[in-house]
């Protein structure tokens, strides 16, 4: 067992993924609708994100598709028929993930990093106060993980480009050289968890579960009640951990404009 799916998990993903879409292109067009869920942007080239729940979307969904140049399409396993549509359009790449959703934060507990370790904000927009380089974050969370693609310039970028409702921390030996980093995002009682990398030379000692528990209460005090995000196999277990409950195995379906 992967943990536990009670009633309204899958709904209560996705309030928290609509809220999250909104906040990330509020000039974009809701959609809303019988097992499927997002945000169409508004730009020429539209890019979506969408939410897939079950196969009532498929019609829905295959009107959307065409028009659908970029983005992410997220589709709980219930949902066959809808991720078989997407699976064969061309140009959408797609991994697996696990819909989780956190109810109550305040039921976090909150382990402590190891005293080696120091806990800093990210300065990651220009207007940030003093905290680590956005660059040395980058840097760290590229060479834990391989799920990091492209350039570093590139992925700066896109952490920049974020609302101000995204913020970044950072674990620093002594020193100075970033160990972990976490993330947060708030988007009114709602919010998500991104970000969660530690270096390999420094795993096995909590740092990740630490390092989680920290956005995780960070979010809290700036008004999150409710938190979903997509786990991946190595962070599940962390979340677990952390009083989360399964909604559902995901296909993500992205493709880059």
């Amino acid at each position: 067992m992967l943990g536990r799916m009670p009633a309204g998990s899958v709904d209560l993903y996705a309030e928290a993924f609509l809220a999250q879409c909104r906040s990330m292109d509020p000039g974009g067009t809701t959609i809303a609708t019988a097992g499927l869920h997002g945000v169409l942007g508004a730009d020429e080239h539209p890019r979506v994100q969408l939410l897939v729940t079950d196969d009532r979307a498929y019609d829905p969904l295959a009107v959307v598709l065409p028009a659908a140049q970029a983005g992410m399409i997220r589709v709980l396993r219930p949902a066959q028929r809808c991720a078989q549509l997407v699976a064969d359009r061309l140009g959408w790449s797609s991994n697996t993930a696990t819909a989780m959703v956190s109810g109550d934060l305040s039921t976090v507990p909150a382990p402590s990093l190891p005293d080696d370790l120091t806990l800093l904000p990210v300065r990651r927009l220009a207007d940030d106060p003093t905290g680590v380089a956005l660059a040395d974050a980058v840097a760290a969370a590229m060479s834990a993980t391989t799920a990091i693609t492209g350039p570093p310039v590139a992925f700066a970028d896109y952490l920049r480009s974020l609302p101000p409702a995204f913020r970044l921390l950072a674990a620093l030996d002594g020193e100075g050289r970033v160990r972990a980093t976490s993330g947060y995002g708030v988007f009114g009682s709602y919010g998500t968890v991104m970000f969660v990398n530690t270096d390999p030379g420094w795993r096995g000692r909590g740092i990740g579960l630490a390092m989680t528990a920290h956005a995780l209460h960070a979010a809290r005090d700036a008004g999150v009640r409710h938190v979903s995000l997509d786990a991946s196999k190595v962070g599940r277990s962390i979340y677990l951990r952390l009083g989360f409950d399964r909604a559902g195995a995901l296909i993500r379906f992205s493709r880059r404009s």
